[in-house]
């Protein structure tokens, strides 16, 4: 049913005389122009009237122009042009970017999305004043679209500025900004939320306009809804030829931002109660864990690890302003052929929010966040993979390839999760709340177990350290163990022929459910993380503080640190997640013995040096405490034979004295090839070293 203007006029004039929204329209009168919009909840309009409301979504344009016209009229003021913006639409109300239509050219819809880019906020003419050039008379016309649009005839003098008698030259008009009206204006480009995406599908976008008080409110990065008209624009080929194709883009009539973390993933009742019901049962994390990549043999604790990360711990906010983050970031650093790769994709699809993307192969964006030119000129900021996973997982395959930019924004990004743009003038600052899944292959092909980590990895020490948990993943030849994953992985190809073939009763295909579907998992972490907010029991506390003292005070037999502040803090936060995964408001010994044991784990694989002894400067140096000492005594050793030798020391000479202070003949031929390697010394002829000044 549609309704003419004089119904839409009174029935607009009924519901402001009705509802509360009437004593709103008269706050926001004496509030102008400090305020210029009204905010109507579209339930409200649908329970005043159905039928008007559903009209509504079918012509808002005329909606709104008389909807505002009677504003006017309601506070008898012509000279306040205050807004109508409908917002929060029902969920089922809203549409997907690839689902738009031509039919939906016209409408009311509500899009759900990431904003991608976001321009600057410049003025935009609405209504242009002119000067007639023989009368001196001001003539105003409003500017609907992006051509500059001049009068015919002066409103004035009544003459025209196409004239035809010969007598009288036509008139000119001059544009005067001053007697002009401007508008603030601001074009955005909202993409469809990842987690929505099925499969493989490629993400949509659309441009979006927003004009006046609500201009400036979006960044890149920003979850939102945006309420509009779907309108056309004409598409221009070569040579300004028109075309018969047209874009689309949505005017923007309100913006609903989340105002919830995951607000985004529908939770129903009944899912809230399998929820509850599933984390009753007990063993819930074991259970979980099980259902992450069935297909990959193994990593039992790794992939604890990685269930651990989608829940992250609790981000506090402390009085004076400290943020202390509570995502945990992981990294996976292994030879070639250990389903890296795979596990970073199947985590990215797990996830609540998750976005798979490569260091070697990111866009102009980058991972970080970019200032670049839009088609008109105007700088725009363009959000990379960071911040379009704000509140989420970003899983960045080949971390080690990054480029250099992105390798500088990241530091900034993983510890104070803020990305911050300063480029043409433009300083932004971006969140990217976000948890990361990194992954890196080996400088040299595959691991050398001989050799530290930080020397077969190419990324700088700052980076490495900021990952909370770094697992070593190696694949080295081993009958048993080589049996069992090449049995688990002919019995999942093998699994997959009898699903093509649709035998999914078959024994084989049940050995791969895990009788937890990837939906619910998701919608499990979406439910605990908005709703659980764990505290730590006296227990795990004293547990936690217990381990990190009794490990420092290894130092003192070993001369070598063996655990840091960020593994404590590594520790809180997986102690956290872990609580947060069995929905529990308590964090207990459990979970601290959780935290611990994976900690532990990932110190015994990567930060122990050849003597048994766990050496955090073995993981972020590559060389340990103990070498570090034999170094300095060499060093100490060839500068004093070099300078009673004209600069030079044999090697023979250097190892008998190394022999004398307690190092042996393999220890300082070790240290010797080591000082080479990072330029300490040069080796000017065989078995002659001279001490480089660095």
């Amino acid at each position: 049913m549609e309704f003419n203007e004089n119904e839409i006029r009174d029935m607009w004039h009924e519901f402001f005389s009705r509802t509360d929204y009437g004593n709103k329209l008269n706050e926001i009168a004496d509030e102008y122009p400090d305020t210029r919009s009204i905010y109507i909840r579209f339930e409200d309009i649908e329970n005043y009237k159905p039928l008007f409301a559903e009209d509504f979504l079918k012509n808002p344009e005329i909606y709104i122009k008389i909807g505002e016209e009677e504003i006017r009229s309601y506070i008898h003021d012509n000279e306040k042009h205050i807004h109508l913006r409908i917002h929060q639409l029902p969920r089922d109300r809203r549409k997907e970017i690839r689902e738009l239509r031509s039919v939906h050219v016209g409408q009311f819809l509500s899009i759900e999305g990431i904003i991608r880019r976001a321009s600057e906020v410049r003025p935009k003419l609405k209504f242009g004043a002119f000067r007639c050039s023989d009368c001196g008379g001001i003539t105003k016309i409003e500017q609907t679209g992006i051509r500059l649009i001049e009068p015919v005839k002066c409103a004035v003098c009544g003459k025209s500025r196409f004239s035809n008698d010969k007598k009288s030259a036509p008139i000119k008009f001059t544009f005067i900004p001053e007697k002009s009206e401007f508008v603030d204006t601001q074009k955005a480009e909202i993409q469809d939320n990842p987690e929505n995406l099925r499969g493989r599908e490629q993400p949509q976008r659309l441009m979006a306009y927003l004009e006046d008080d609500i201009a400036g409110e979006i960044v890149p990065g920003d979850r939102v809804v945006l309420n509009g008209i779907l309108k056309v624009k004409e598409r221009r080929m070569f040579g300004n030829v028109r075309s018969t194709e047209f874009d689309i883009f949505i005017d923007v009539v309100s913006i609903d931002k989340e105002s919830k973390e995951l607000e985004s993933i529908e939770i129903t009742e009944e899912d809230e109660r399998l929820i509850k019901e599933e984390a009753r049962k007990g063993d819930i994390i074991d259970r979980m864990r099980r259902a992450i990549a069935p297909t990959i043999y193994g990593m039992e604790i790794e992939k604890e690890a990685l269930l651990l990360q989608m829940f992250g711990g609790v981000t506090k906010k402390m009085k004076d302003g400290t943020r202390i983050r509570g995502d945990i970031h992981i990294l996976l650093v292994g030879d070639p052929g250990t389903a890296k790769s795979q596990l970073l994709q199947y985590m990215a699809q797990l996830a609540p929010r998750g976005i798979y993307t490569s260091g070697k192969g990111s866009s102009a964006a980058g991972l970080t966040a970019t200032a670049v030119r839009d088609e008109t000129g105007r700088w725009t900021l363009e959000a990379g993979a960071l911040v379009l996973a704000d509140l989420g997982l970003a899983a960045i395959d080949e971390i080690d390839k990054m480029n250099a930019t992105d390798r500088d924004s990241i530091y900034q990004a993983m510890e104070q999760q803020i990305i911050a743009v300063t480029k043409a003038g433009i300083y932004a600052t971006l969140m990217a709340r976000c948890s990361i899944l990194g992954a890196a292959n080996p400088k040299y092909g595959r691991f050398d177990v001989s050799r530290p980590l930080v020397d077969q990895i190419d990324l700088p020490t700052p980076l490495l350290s900021r990952f909370d948990v770094i697992f070593k993943i190696l694949d080295r030849p081993n009958p048993e163990r080589d049996k069992a994953l090449a049995n688990h992985v002919l019995e999942a190809h093998l699994a997959g022929e009898m699903l093509q073939l649709e035998e999914e009763d078959n024994i084989v295909v049940k050995q791969f459910e895990t009788g937890m579907t990837p939906e619910f998992i998701r919608k499990y972490v979406a439910y605990a993380k908005r709703n659980i907010i764990p505290k730590m029991s006296d227990e795990a506390k004293d547990l936690i503080l217990k381990k990190y003292v009794d490990t420092r005070k290894m130092y003192e037999e070993t001369k070598a640190v063996p655990i840091t502040p960020r593994q404590l803090e590594a520790m809180v936060r997986l102690a956290e997640a872990s609580a947060r995964a069995r929905l529990s408001d308590i964090v207990t010994k459990e979970d601290a013995e959780r935290a611990i044991r994976i900690v532990d784990y990932f110190l015994k694989e990567t930060s122990m040096d050849e003597s048994g002894i766990i050496d955090s400067d073995v993981l972020y140096t590559g060389i340990s405490s103990r070498q570090r000492s034999a170094m300095e005594r060499m060093e100490l050793i060839i500068k004093s034979l070099a300078s009673s030798n004209n600069g030079f020391a044999r090697k023979e000479d250097i190892i008998e004295e190394a022999k004398k202070e307690g190092i042996d003949e393999v220890k300082a031929e070790q240290i010797l090839e080591r000082m080479h390697r990072q330029g300490i010394i040069a080796e000017t002829k065989r078995g002659v070293y001279k001490y480089v000044q660095v």
